[in-house]
């Protein structure tokens, strides 16, 4: 039996209506009737519910016969408008069905009314309608031990006859109608499992034997149930429930609205996507009575499941097809349920978009959704568009070394997860084969080589190149190498010369990149006298290895210098320095021309302050083309009386990860002093003023990735 069941308080139990009160208005001043149709009981409303779709009201047959003369004024289907007559006394019956002995589904509604119409009145009449014919239907108990289900084949059922017509009640939610009065006779029927044969058992019961069981309107429910019995099974009855019923209980299903469908994940009947994506693909069928029949199909332009395009009949659907749909991801529905739909989302996670940018369209069409016996109006058509996953790979030179790089990634469409899980990176040279790694960490790489790396997602991949940077050594940095100029002879007696300016390379030339000091400055003078104008860095035998090592002494010099320490005067003050660079007219400047990214700047030093004071270590690597440090450490020691080492680890600021190294500079500077703690010239020519006194050796570079 097919029930509808009305939510809104206002239409509850309404079935009929009457045409508008502004109708009614418009025709009176004629004589005739206006007939209006409700459910007996209920309460008449002037609209008809929704949900019922066209008026069910024009489903009935109208008829209106005079009493006196027994004529027909009218015998057609209903309708609302004024039905002309003239005066007298009238009956009028509305009936819907044929009133079978017996039938499946077919309900018999009925009504009468009598009106007596004077001349020239127009009048309004009410007609109550009712379920005018009985019927039954039947449940089959599986809860117990035995289940109808695992004893008998799938055709058992319950025969009903009627006056020598029979139909058979299954467990499909059929009931069976019959004209009220009659009696009808129940059989259980079926066929044993397992050649057990078959099976007739009558069904007898008191209420099952009086007629008020059967009388108009009234509903047999029999509820059955199997119950063990040597040698064999027994049918019994578990309960009988008579109840009356009214018209929306019994609607018929083409009353019922048409099927419709609601689509999730889809605007304007498409849904883009990109691969790896997961989103809702479902359509959901808001059915007014259990789904009868789905019909649709499918046109995939992915390759993968083009062997899925054909139209499904669900009620026809083979093993074969139906297996290749679930694996697929879609989950279909079930005939025979309420709650259905057609659900693609698991097959949309798997769709895959093309390697040439096109835009896959996969369409899926619904050519015929049935339930109450009507179908979904025209097919509809939706696609699911699916693109490739949009990644890009960059390998930056801030993650670039000189064995090793790391490849980033930058997810801009897709499931960012799923497509971390399944990349692959790939890189070779111009002379080896692809090698593969699921790290996103090429290690083991070749000093100075390019290479070409490519990310991989199934089967879209992104390329770029990448360099490694070259091991760049320090020239001298062990300090064996080292010249000198000789400081002026003095006029008098003891002429000199009495100190050298020093240079930390072979050569003079301090205008073209490499180790520079301070000594342009101060012997800039030239004073033949080396408490007036010395050397700050000069070589020194005082090493941690080889022969040399570089002295850095903070120094006191200048025009006007005395030497009659601790009354000196000193016009300058400076501190000597160490670094990488080149003097230009006679300016500093630190840095020179490097292209690459060390790890750690190791260096050996002895430190003997005049005070407490503190030696600089610094190592700054930039990009000049831009004005930015990319990486800058600095190490201020204190006394250390014998050489120990010291290793600096070079931290690169991630924020300039983009720009590539153009200079690097490495400096060592003594100290400050105090004008006191540097005066210790005396008198001879000879003699100097010296402070804090750094020793360094054997500076190196270390490139550990």
């Amino acid at each position: 039996m097919n029930k509808v069941k009305f939510l809104v308080a206002t239409l509850l139990g309404v079935l009929f209506v009457a045409c508008s009160e502004e109708e009614n208005l418009s025709q009176t001043g004629k004589t005739g009737f206006l007939v209006s149709l409700a459910e007996d009981v209920k309460v008449e409303s002037r609209s008809t519910p929704e949900e019922l779709g066209e008026p069910v009201a024009s489903q009935f047959n109208l008829k209106i016969t005079n009493q006196v003369t027994g004529s027909e004024l009218y015998n057609d289907s209903y309708t609302n408008q004024l039905i002309p007559a003239s005066a007298g006394m009238y009956e009028i019956e509305a009936t819907y069905g044929d009133n079978p002995v017996l039938a499946l589904d077919a309900p018999y509604y009925k009504g009468t009314a009598e009106a007596d119409l004077a001349d020239g009145e127009s009048k309004t009449v009410q007609v109550n309608c009712k379920v005018a014919n009985a019927l039954a239907s039947v449940v089959f108990d599986n809860s117990g031990t035995n289940t109808f289900e695992s004893q008998f084949a799938s055709s058992y059922g319950v025969r009903v006859s009627v006056n020598g017509s029979s139909t058979t009640l299954t467990d499909n939610g059929k009931s069976a109608y019959y004209r009220a009065g009659s009696m009808p006779v129940f059989t259980f029927v079926g066929t044993l499992r397992n050649g057990g044969g078959e099976k007739e058992v009558p069904l007898e019961n008191s209420d099952l034997s009086s007629p008020s069981t059967f009388a108009a309107g009234k509903h047999c429910r029999i509820t059955l149930k199997l119950s063990d019995a040597a040698p064999g099974l027994r049918v019994e009855i578990s309960k009988v429930e008579v109840d009356s019923v009214t018209i929306n209980e019994t609607i018929p299903l083409e009353w019922l609205p048409k099927p419709k469908v609601t689509a999730e994940g889809f605007t304007d009947n498409t849904l883009f996507m990109y691969e790896t994506e997961t989103p809702t693909a479902k359509f959901n069928f808001n059915l007014s009575s259990a789904l009868q029949e789905l019909k649709f199909t499918l046109n995939l332009a992915d390759e993968t499941y083009q062997s899925l395009n054909k139209t499904y009949t669900l009620s026809e659907l083979s093993e074969e097809d139906r297996t290749a749909l679930t694996n697929a991801g879609v989950v279909l529905p079930v005939i025979g349920s309420k709650e259905a739909s057609l659900d693609f989302t698991g097959l949309a996670a798997k769709l895959t978009g093309s390697t040439s940018g096109e835009v896959l369209s996969n369409v899926i069409t619904l050519d015929e959704v049935k339930a109450n016996n009507r179908v979904l109006e025209g097919e509809q058509v939706y696609t699911i568009q699916t693109s490739a996953p949009d990644f890009e790979l960059i390998v930056y030179p801030g993650n670039t070394w000189t064995k090793q790089f790391t490849a980033n990634t930058q997810i801009i469409h897709g499931n960012a997860d799923v497509i971390r899980k399944g990349m692959t990176f790939e890189y070779r040279t111009s002379e080896t084969d692809w090698m593969s790694s699921r790290d996103s960490l090429i290690t083991g790489l070749t000093p100075g080589t390019n290479y070409q790396v490519r990310l991989k997602y199934g089967k879209h991949y992104k390329e770029t190149n990448v360099a490694t940077y070259p091991i760049i050594e320090l020239e001298n940095g062990d300090m064996e190498d080292w010249n000198y100029d000789d400081g002026p002879e003095a006029s008098w007696p003891s002429k000199g010369p009495f100190w050298k300016r020093w240079y930390v390379r072979t050569n003079k030339d301090e205008t073209t990149d490499g180790w520079c000091s301070l000594n342009y400055y101060t012997t800039s003078n030239n004073d033949p006298k080396a408490y007036c104008s010395n050397s700050g860095t000069e070589q020194s035998s005082d090493k941690h290895s080889g022969s040399y090592a570089a002295e850095i002494k903070t120094i006191g010099w200048g025009d006007g210098t005395t030497a009659a320490s601790p009354f000196s005067t000193i016009k300058q003050n400076t501190p000597g320095e160490l670094f990488l660079g080149k003097i230009n007219n006679n300016e500093k400047e630190y840095g020179i021309q490097y292209e690459s990214r060390p790890t750690n700047l190791i260096f050996w030093y002895k430190y003997n302050p005049e005070g407490s004071h503190e030696f600089t270590a610094k190592i700054v690597i930039e990009n000049k083309n831009e004005n930015v440090i990319l990486a800058e450490e600095i190490f201020n020691g204190s006394q250390q009386d014998n050489y120990v080492e010291k290793n600096i680890f070079i931290n690169y600021k991630d924020e300039y990860k983009h720009l590539e190294p153009t200079h690097m500079y490495i400096l060592f500077s003594s100290g400050e002093n105090s004008n006191s703690e540097v005066d210790k010239a005396s008198v001879l020519r000879g003699s100097r003023h010296i402070g804090n006194i750094l020793y360094i050796d054997d500076i190196s570079l270390v490139y550990d990735k």
